[in-house]
């Protein structure tokens, strides 16, 4: 349970264990595009790259999702990240951008395995009418490692170069994996077993939209918080990579606002949270993408770093609220597969769309597609008492026979 003194212990552990890893990753991340155009890539290799790595990095899901339902969630959490090491450390090794991508697409694929038994444990250790609370503890460890990496990176590259950093990202994964080994418990709402038989009583309506949804916010981040972060940067407004890295940076500080807005789902409603940020996200991202300078882009740009992260806690709340605990694992599983495979595609749409229309595109379309959200987002309604049946129907069933790189 979420005592009122502070945050429990698998809360604790996933914080700081998911701190430490973004702090090392966001140190070069933000300029992984530049790396790869560095080490020979072109846009349109470096927007299928994205792509893959967007994909890899919910493919497994699903069976993630299934294998925390069999064999628990401590496990499925730890024995991932500390293979995602090795991975980092060959990408690190080479001067192949095409090695690169492989090796981090390997390990965003181990990172999909984690994925649906982090977003359960989170919310199987939190009070239930607590539970955006608690995903707002987990993404202010995301947001504040997201802060800092790129800050600390920036004044490193001056003495570092990426490779380095990715090579420390490695060696930060196992170390939180053994962490993580040591400190994470399994909860006690938790039924072992497997929830496979039920999973088709359990893909409702909602969550189909739900899916919907989420594939259309997916497609969105991909492309504004992708690889044209860095390409708008440097080729529009004419950035440096410190400066790059600052004003990641920056948006990230403006998303720890977005975590205020975002924890009012327990209270106003997460979908209503979800449509009014949805809205300021879209807005901002057009004007984002449309600012001919850095300084003109800079205040939209942190508008749209601030509202997506309410539309984050927004949708894991949402996600949660449709989700029974005999299924939630794998239900999150195949929603995490679904919505990752058709929203990857969105990196490979943006190199299009800069071939059409310039640097500007991506943003539109993403700002777009955040709008069309909003319409998915209306149609998963009746929550409360869809939920309640459903978890009805399935407790019926037994009784009759028996989740960056986080």
């Amino acid at each position: 349970m979420l005592k009122r003194s502070g945050l429990n212990r698998n809360l604790a552990v996933l914080s700081v264990t998911i701190f430490v890893n973004l702090f090392l990753r966001f140190m070069w991340y933000p300029l992984l595009p530049l790396h790869l155009r560095a080490l020979g890539a072109n846009e349109w290799e470096i927007g299928v790259s994205f792509t893959l790595i967007g994909i890899a990095q919910t493919l497994f899901s699903i069976f993630g999702g299934a294998l925390a339902d069999r064999y628990g969630r401590k496990w499925i959490i730890a024995l991932p990240t500390f293979l995602m090491g090795p991975l980092y450390v060959a990408a690190a090794l080479t001067t192949s951008w095409s090695v690169v991508v492989g090796m981090l697409a390997s390990a965003f694929a181990l990172g999909a395995l984690l994925w649906p038994a982090f977003v359960a444990l989170v919310a199987e250790s939190a009070e239930e009418e607590r539970v955006a609370r608690a995903y707002s503890f987990t993404e202010a460890a995301v947001l504040t490692g997201a802060i800092a990496g790129p800050v600390v990176g920036a004044g490193l590259l001056a003495v570092l170069d990426i490779p380095t950093m990715i090579l420390w990202s490695g060696i930060g994964l196992i170390l939180t994996a053994l962490l993580r080994v040591w400190g994470l418990r399994e909860p006690s709402r938790r039924k072992v077993g497997s929830a496979l038989p039920k999973l088709r009583a359990a893909i409702v309506t909602n969550v189909r939209w739900f899916i919907a949804m989420g594939s259309c916010i997916t497609i969105a981040f991909s492309m504004s918080f992708g690889p044209y972060f860095a390409i708008l940067a440097r080729d529009a407004w004419r950035n440096s990579e410190p400066e790059i890295n600052l004003l990641f940076a920056a948006g990230n500080v403006a998303a720890l606002i977005g975590i205020v807005l975002g924890r009012l789902s327990d209270r106003w409603g997460a979908r209503r949270v979800l449509m009014f940020a949805a809205l300021g996200y879209g807005i901002g991202t057009i004007v984002w993408g449309l600012a001919p300078t850095w300084q003109g882009g800079l205040l939209p740009l942190l508008i749209a770093f601030g509202f997506s992260e309410a539309m984050i806690i927004a949708q894991q709340t949402l996600q949660a609220e449709i989700t029974s605990p005999e299924t939630r694992s794998p239900v999150i599983g195949i929603i995490a597969t679904t919505t990752g495979f058709v929203g990857g595609l969105g990196p490979t749409l943006g190199a299009w769309l800069i071939a059409l229309g310039g640097n500007s595109m991506p943003f539109v379309a993403a700002g777009a597609t955040g709008l069309i959200a909003m319409i998915a987002v209306t149609q998963v309604a009746g929550l409360k008492s869809q939920v309640t049946g459903q978890a009805t129907s399935l407790k019926s069933q037994v009784t009759g026979q028996g989740s960056p790189e986080t």
